[in-house]
């Protein structure tokens, strides 16, 4: 797993983040209540995101950030997925977690192999104590091996196998009313390495499918 990570915390807030929609925006959201498993919010239907979110998105999924995100992680010839397919934005209220997992290793639509996530965390007022730390685990999945903050404005980039375990187990424990807020992007390629190449699977969850 290649991971990188940088934070902006100085920087104004940008328009996209006042205007991230809350959890009474219910046309907004999707809701995921596997307990143990997965409980959050989310979207991908960009329709439903105000104006400024979504241009933030485009920009991400842009040709000058996709040849940066190349440099970065010398994987060539990456492709955004515009259906934003488990990706968008997502929301995390009192409680709520998502379990260690490898993600999903192929988009059907795109007909490519998922190589790279983009995690932006959008919560302001995080602080120790809160939780939702994202925390990626070993290629077995028994063993972490970094936790890292979702301090608000920082950025996380790591490419994604079959085997790269990862998740923010530690339930959200702020107060009532503050969020763990993120844009999740991820990237793709028609081809990949012999060795990394799996038959085409669904999110594999610790415990459950792995």
């Amino acid at each position: 797993m290649r991971c990188s990570r940088t934070s902006w915390s100085r920087r104004p807030r940008p328009s996209w983040l006042r205007s991230f929609p809350s959890p009474k925006t219910v046309s907004a959201w999707d809701r995921f209540g596997a307990i143990g498993y997965e409980v959050k919010l989310g979207s991908s239907d960009e329709v439903r995101f105000p104006p400024a979110l979504r241009r933030a998105i485009h920009d991400l999924n842009s040709g000058p950030f996709i040849r940066f995100l190349e440099r970065l992680s010398g994987i060539d010839h990456l492709l955004p997925d515009p259906r934003l397919a488990g990706g968008g934005i997502h929301l995390s209220r009192r409680g709520d977690h998502l379990g260690i997992h490898a993600d999903f290793n192929w988009h059907e639509g795109l007909q490519a192999h998922r190589r790279l996530n983009l995690l932006i965390y959008l919560s302001p007022h995080w602080q120790e104590g809160y939780g939702g730390e994202l925390e990626l685990w070993d290629t077995t999945g028994t063993r972490r091996i970094r936790t890292v903050e979702p301090l608000f404005n920082r950025a996380v980039v790591f490419t994604t196998r079959s085997d790269t375990f990862h998740g923010h187990p530690n339930h959200w424990a702020a107060p009532e009313g503050v969020y763990r807020q993120s844009i999740a992007l991820y990237y793709y390629t028609t081809q990949r390495p012999a060795d990394e190449q799996r038959e085409a699977h669904g999110t594999l969850y610790k415990g459950y499918n792995a």
